[in-house]
Order: C-alpha cells, then structure tokens, then sequence
C-alpha cells in the first residue's frame, strides 16, 4: 500500500525548475536549434510541464516552418496524451519520450478518476503486460506525479491525487466558468457563516443582558430583605418591660409541672412517705 501523502522522491511541480534553464535558451535559439532544443525537453527525465516553454516566441515561430513537427510533438506533451499520437509524431519518439508519454497518459486519467481499471490503462497507454503497468504506475508515484496504493487482487489503482498537467487554451472558459462557480458557492457559504455568527452574537447579547437584570433583581431583593430586618425595633422582637410580674421574671412552665401541681392540691404534706420508707 502506498501512503496518501508524497513521496521523499517528489519531483519540484512536474519538473518546473528544471524547465528554466530550458526556457532562457530558447528565447535565444532559432530553427533547428530550437527543434533541437525542444526534443531535449521531451527526453528529460524530470520535466513533465512544458506550458512556459510553449510561450517563447521563438518556440512559436516554429509554425508553418519544416520544424513545426517540433511545436506539434511539443504539444502533445502539453495538453494530449498516447490516444492522441499520430505516426509521424510517433516516429520522432526515441523510448524516453514513449515511456513520458505514457506516464502523461496515465496522469491524465488519474486527474479524472478516483479509480483507475488496470485494463482500461493499459488499452489507453498501450501497455503490453500487467508487469509493465504496475512499474510504470510505481514509478509515477515515487516521482510525485500520481499518488495512490496498488490493489493487485482487484487489479486497478486508487488514485489519492495527480500532477496538474497544462491547460489547453480551449480549456480556459470552462475553467473560468467552475472558478466562477465556485466562487457563488463560497460566497454564500461565507454569508450564511456570518449569519450565523451574528444570530449567535445577538443570542450571547441577550442572554447577557437576562443574566444582568437577574443579578440586580436579586442584589435589590437583598437590600430590602436587610433593610426590612433592621426596621424591626426591640418592642417586635421582645416583650413590653409593663408585661413583666414584679420580680422582672419570666418563668416558664417545666414539661409535667401541670400534673404535679394537680398532685400537691390533691394530698398534705403529711401523706409523704418519710425519707426512710424508700429504703
């Protein structure tokens, strides 16, 4: 299994570094030497982007010129793929131009497609053998080109990502049309979050205010409770010193006293039994 992330042998943006140096000789090159020069690019190991290069004038002139077989394979590599291979551009290739004509190919179909069928790839970059397939697939992952993980018992290629390939001129209304898109979509994506967080806000508001109008009411209920007991004098919470008997006590009744004094009124002081007896 592969690791969705990259690999440690990524390659700098399909090659975009290495497409510089190229780049500021063919503004200097003519003819044949740019032909020339552009055959080296298709060759390279490393370079699998070629858009600035397409935009060198001296590159362009190649058109309606005996080199503009040149321009035409350089466009292939841009924007085609194998399907889009005719004979006489395909007798120009030498093996490391087939072989980064079928790693395009196969990017390509990964750009589209989160599944990649091991027969459908081979058919589309005329691909002899399974052998063959699983090393050129291999390949583009450790270069960074395509990232996936193999399933040999379902034969086929789950594809994680794959290297942004040129953008054909043609292309570029579509293009702008789902940026367009894209960007309604996040724009009101972006309003509805806003109002929601304003909803939010005004919720925390309100609440904040139910919490402070609690908190005063119970701060006021407070006071008046304090207030009120401060209010009560000594003559509501004692007896009127006029009430009291004429000792000044006050004497309360024990629990059973009632009775005793029922037994007292009933008998003498002589019916007592002496203090002996109770022996």
């Amino acid at each position: 299994k592969m690791k969705k992330g990259r690999s440690a042998m990524d390659f700098d943006e399909g090659g975009a570094s290495e497409l510089q140096q190229f780049v500021l000789l063919a503004r200097s090159a003519k003819g044949a030497a740019c032909a020339a020069l552009i055959k080296q690019v298709l060759s390279h190991p490393k370079i699998f982007v070629f858009g600035e290069l397409l935009d060198v004038p001296a590159v362009l002139e190649l058109a309606n010129t005996e080199h503009a077989s040149a321009l035409d394979l350089l466009k292939l590599f841009a924007f085609g793929t194998w399907s889009d291979l005719t004979p006489p551009l395909a007798a120009m290739l030498d093996p490391a131009m087939t072989l980064k004509l079928k790693k395009l190919t196969v990017v390509s179909m990964a750009a589209s497609s989160q599944t990649l069928v091991y027969d459908d790839v081979m058919q589309r970059a005329s691909i002899g053998s399974m052998r063959e397939l699983e090393d050129l697939i291999i390949a583009l992952i450790y270069e960074g080109l395509l990232g996936g993980k193999l399933d040999q018992r379902a034969k086929q290629v789950e594809v994680h990502h794959a290297l942004g390939r040129d953008v054909h001129p043609s292309e570029l209304p579509h293009m702008s049309a789902k940026l367009g898109q894209w960007l309604e979509t996040t724009s009101a994506l972006m309003g509805c979050l806003d109002e929601q967080v304003d909803a939010y806000k005004q919720e925390r508001a309100t609440q904040s205010e139910r919490a402070s109008a609690l908190e005063q009411k119970v701060a006021s209920l407070t006071e008046k409770i304090k207030a009120g007991n401060n209010e009560m004098g000594p003559s509501d919470v004692s007896m009127d010193v006029d009430m009291l008997p004429a000792g000044g006590e006050v004497r309360m009744p024990r629990p059973g006293a009632r009775g005793a004094k029922a037994r007292q009124a009933g008998g003498s002081s002589g019916s007592r039994r002496p203090h002996g007896e109770w022996r």
